[in-house]
């Protein structure tokens, strides 16, 4: 077997050769080889050359790291036999014809297969001739499977996101809240009004969680009777009280190592909420009845439609177990704020309609579209979806036609507060403007007992946005009267 020295000089095909100069300090002659070969086994990348007839004549040290063979395993062998014997991609290798590149699967000598990147570039003998190929090899097997977790990341994110439709700025923002916090250990606090689809995004950050393969546990706290709340989140024993006739497993216990989703939130009674504080803190609870201190593992996403902060402050829910809800807060824009987003929603939920009825897809016309987009949707996506379905149900010809309940007119009292006096012409001033602001908006507040969220909410009866509405109340003094204020 020859050496490195034997051979022709190595003049690469895609590279004129370097004009001749002299070197200032040559090696010898008889050095040759083994200045070559150091500075080959200096090299961070892997070095494989081959002759004519793909048989290997040298490796370097990084070629047995990344291969598993001994440089003497490997010399006299073809290349394409003992390392890309069987792998698919061996059809795209670089040919000793011309230089290129190309990522392919390498076979270890322990079977196993691992990635690389190859730089194979021919070299010429004194004759102009092919004599064989220089090839620098990179192990990127790591990167590849890197890759390869990321688009399983991102299949998952748009199998679990895809319940949530559209496409709007406003839900995008919302999606990539879900995708950066889903794969968190944090609390997350979902809020919006109703109808919104908070649930969707509670499933979505738990089929995106580490905690997926495990039970995600949804609890209703708005229809839970005030007696029942601790049966229902922590369980109770035998005798507990008078219907307990035997040992149940509450909430908590059922979403060990899962997510427990608690819907609405801000209905937890208060005496509650101090052991419920202490589960999440401590991750520890006792059946009602029972002594026995348990342990579990569940991350918390909340929701609600009402303003906790304000809620807090006023005294009916705590503000430690608030900071605790809300380490990641989620807002989900009414349907009015991505009104882009309901041609999408129309023929989503006309076409499930329809194949849930066993009816043939209902077509959906320009009129249709504006007819729909000019309602404000009060009840939101889920107010939609019942008004699609009912149309898929009244469908005559195909046609769609949609019963949309009429607008209520202003109050009376904004009436009396948005205008002046007919017999009134005196010109108009800001601060009168700033008067009948506050005036407006303090009807508003009384006329729904001073909540702020939700459909039965001031917010709704003035159509803005729950958090512009406590933006205004700050700004034009407003707060809620105490109970001997209002006395």
């Amino acid at each position: 077997m020859s050496t490195i020295e034997d051979r022709a000089p190595v003049t690469p095909v895609d590279r004129p050769a370097p004009p001749p100069s002299a070197p200032s300090s040559p090696p010898a002659l008889g050095s040759r080889e083994l200045f070559y070969r150091t500075v080959l086994e200096s090299l961070a990348e892997g070095v494989i050359i081959t002759d004519a007839e793909n048989r290997i004549f040298y490796s370097n040290g990084v070629v047995s790291e990344i291969t598993g063979y001994r440089p003497e395993e490997l010399l006299g062998a073809d290349v394409r036999e003992v390392l890309f014997r069987g792998v698919p991609p061996a059809s795209k290798l670089p040919t000793k014809e011309c230089s290129g590149c190309a990522e392919v699967e390498l076979k270890r000598k322990d079977g196993q297969m691992g990635w690389v990147y190859l730089r194979t570039t021919p070299y010429r003998n004194e004759a102009g001739e092919i004599a064989g190929t220089i090839t620098a090899i990179s192990c990127i097997h790591q990167l590849k499977c890197l890759e390869s977790e990321n688009e399983a990341l991102q299949a998952d994110i748009r199998e679990n996101v895809g319940s949530i439709i559209g496409d709007s700025p406003a839900l995008r923002k919302v999606i990539s809240q879900i995708t950066t916090v889903a794969p968190t250990e944090a609390g997350v606090l979902v809020l919006g009004e109703s109808g919104t689809g908070k649930e969707l995004v509670a499933h979505a950050i738990h089929e995106l969680s580490p905690r997926k393969d495990h039970p995600l546990v949804r609890v209703n706290c708005a229809s839970i009777p005030k007696e029942l709340f601790e049966s229902e989140f922590f369980g109770h024993v035998r005798g507990a009280f008078t219907s307990a006739i035997k040992d149940r497993i509450g909430r908590f216990e059922l979403a060990n190592r899962g997510t427990l989703f608690l819907d609405e939130v801000g209905e937890i009674p208060l005496e509650l909420q101090g052991k419920l504080l202490r589960v999440l803190q401590e991750g520890q609870f006792e059946r009602l009845g029972d002594e026995r201190t348990r342990s579990v593992d569940v991350r918390i996403i909340a929701a609600t439609n009402r303003d906790l902060l304000s809620e807090a402050r006023a005294g009916r829910f705590r503000l430690d177990l608030y900071y605790r809800l809300s380490v990641f807060p989620i807002e989900v824009p009414p349907l009015r704020d991505r009104q882009e987003d309901i041609p999408a929603l129309i023929s989503h939920f006309s076409r499930d309609a329809a194949r849930r009825l066993g009816v043939p897809p209902p077509r959906i016309t320009k009129s249709n579209l504006r007819e729909l987009d000019s309602y404000d949707w009060p009840g939101n996506v889920r107010e939609l979806q019942n008004v699609i379905e009912r149309a898929v149900i009244l469908a005559r010809d195909g046609r769609l036609n949609f019963e949309l309940p009429h607008r209520d007119p202003p109050p009376k009292d904004f009436r009396a507060v948005s205008a002046p006096p007919a017999d009134d012409d005196s010109d108009p001033t800001l601060d009168e403007l700033v008067i009948r602001e506050r005036e407006i908006v303090a009807t508003a507040l009384q006329r729904r007992n001073w909540k702020i969220y939700g459909e039965d909410g001031a917010a709704a009866l003035l159509k803005v946005k729950p958090t512009t509405l406590v933006s205004m109340m700050k700004r034009l003094k407003l707060r809620r009267p105490s109970v001997t204020e209002r006395l």
